[in-house]
């Protein structure tokens, strides 16, 4: 392979004291050559045992180092983008520090695995330095980035033994958090490189810590940080995972009438997550490219930027549909752009806003009803929904009357300006006082904040709004219809009798519980799960 070189991590903390390495920790060696303890034998499970899952609250930490899986995939350039992941994270480290345990976390940064040249690139723009920056502000303690050599093509290869001078600190409390680089920046997180250097990262990850908590909702797929490392560590989810697993189950289970809007880029990528919910909803709003492709195969039309593909799948999987057809609640007006561009105005209503011509044919910018669609005609690019759309009767009622929304669309092409139709659908939900209002996906929270700040800021707080933090993982789960079937999260899960990795789970509740008034909530109910 290339010769190694060092990856250049700007530190959130002070240098470490220069000198050797310290000795391998008793209990596993050093990082780079653990081989963890293997976890005593599982009882065989029966198929309609009863389960559960394994939750932080039940897990001894007092003296342990724990390793932290959380999503805090939200930097861009090497700078924190948003913190709404973050922040919704720290209750998970804070049980963990409250309760003896010394945190260690990760998370993945983007995709620095290029498919085309199969190599790994280490850079600064993908490193999770600046969360941990964050988060030393935010808390007030002080977190360490470890550096890791990394060679040219498949990333970091090892935990080096360096890490137990970090390891060290944290013991003994001269530091209050590890934060290793990103995970996908180690040839064996994804797999790439090998099954071998894939057990091998697995090993070296288990070999830090004594604990693995995922609290990475967002991360459904059963990479190593994710998955891997649950077979060789006592493994539990975090109070965000407990949250959003909640919050999934009660839109599987939701309070009638059900409104979902869902929204995407291309058809193909969302039709299985667009038929599986509108299985369960009672009304479905669709938005953006899978609405187009939905018009040109209903009237036989041709829109600019929607390929043929789409057009034939929403022809076959929508329109030969009866229930979704049933359901589908129709947006009347589109705004319709000559180009992606548009021309540098706000529309209103569809309408150009540039006053500074009075000439229609400069105008590239014009609101389209959809009853006057012309089949055979060829139109160019829809780029939003006429906030008049959500004004029709029965768009409107459908709104009013639901008690169970679920947003996962951003209406417009909102970066050339066409915001219209994304911020009057959260004003046309936010009236809706009522309905439980649960909104993901990372770039449907992205606009709801720059677009209704004020919205986004009371929806922190208001408790009928859930904000969940991996729009996808929502997706993935409702499509498959139950959040334990990823098995990112089955990996978290135990038959109720099941002790695995000692009596750690037999933990006394607290005597508060015995109050009328105590507010600790009962433990999980026992659930069958096949």
């Amino acid at each position: 392979p290339p010769p190694a070189r060092s990856t250049r991590r700007a530190r959130s903390v002070p240098a470490q004291t220069p000198g050797s390495v310290p000795s391998a920790r008793a209990r596993g060696g050093s990082a780079a050559a653990a081989v963890p303890p293997s976890p005593r034998p599982r009882h065989a499970m029966s198929s309609d045992a009863p389960r559960r899952l394994r939750r932080l609250q039940d897990a001894d930490l007092d003296g342990k180092v724990v390793l932290v899986r959380v999503d805090h995939n939200c930097v861009r350039r090497g700078a924190l983008t948003d913190a709404f992941r973050v922040d919704a994270t720290v209750a998970t480290l804070y049980n963990i520090v409250e309760r003896g345990g010394r945190p260690v976390l990760m998370t993945h940064v983007g995709r620095p695995y290029d498919k085309k040249t199969k190599t790994i690139t280490v850079d600064d723009d993908d490193a999770a330095t600046c969360v941990a920056r964050y988060l030393q502000a935010r808390l007030g303690v002080t977190f360490a980035v470890p550096e890791f050599r990394a060679d040219d093509t498949r990333g970091i290869v090892d935990i080096d033994t360096s890490v137990n001078w970090l390891i060290d600190d944290l013991k003994a409390r001269r530091i209050g958090g590890v934060y290793l680089p990103n995970a996908r920046w180690f040839a064996g997180e994804e797999g790439h490189f090998g099954e071998d250097l894939s057990q091998r990262f697995a090993a070296q990850l288990a070999g830090v810590a004594d604990v693995f908590v995922n609290d990475a909702f967002g991360s459904w797929q059963p990479h190593v940080s994710t998955w891997g490392v649950t077979k060789l560590l006592p493994s539990y989810a975090g109070l965000l995972m407990q949250k959003e697993i909640k919050a999934l189950d009660a839109l599987l289970h939701p309070t009638r009438p059900f409104l979902a809007v869902i929204a995407g880029a291309k058809l193909d990528t969302k039709i299985g997550t667009v038929k599986a919910i509108a299985e369960r909803c009672d009304s479905l709003m669709l938005g953006g490219q899978l609405y187009n492709a939905y018009l040109a195969a209903k009237f036989g039309i041709t829109i600019a930027g929607v390929s043929l593909e789409d057009v034939e799948l929403a022809r076959v999987s929508l329109l030969g549909d009866t229930e979704i057809e049933r359901k589908l609640l129709p947006l009347s007006t589109l705004v319709e752009s000559a180009d992606l561009s548009g021309c540098g105005c706000v529309p209103r209503d569809g309408v150009c806003g540039d006053v500074s011509t009075n000439d229609a044919a400069k105008k590239t910018t014009n609101p389209v009803r959809v009853r006057d669609l012309v089949a055979g005609k060829t139109y160019g690019y829809f780029l939003d929904v006429a906030p008049v759309s959500f004004a029709e009767a029965r768009v409107k009622e459908a709104l009013r009357g639901a008690k169970t929304i679920f947003v996962n669309a951003v209406m417009g092409l909102t970066s050339s300006g066409f915001h219209e139709g994304t911020a009057a659908l959260d004003a046309a939900i936010a009236a809706n006082a009522e309905a439980r209002k649960y909104f993901g996906g990372g770039d449907t929270l992205a606009e709801f904040k720059s677009l209704s700040p004020g919205l986004y800021m009371s929806a922190l707080e208001d408790p009928q709004y859930y904000l969940f933090t991996g729009g996808g993982t929502v997706l993935k789960a409702l499509e498959m219809g139950d959040a334990r079937g990823l098995q990112t999260v089955a990996a978290l899960m135990e038959e109720r009798a099941e002790t695995d990795f000692g009596d750690s789970e037999k933990r006394d509740a607290p005597k508060c519980a015995r109050l009328k008034t105590c507010d600790c909530g009962p433990p999980e109910r026992e659930t069958k799960r096949a």
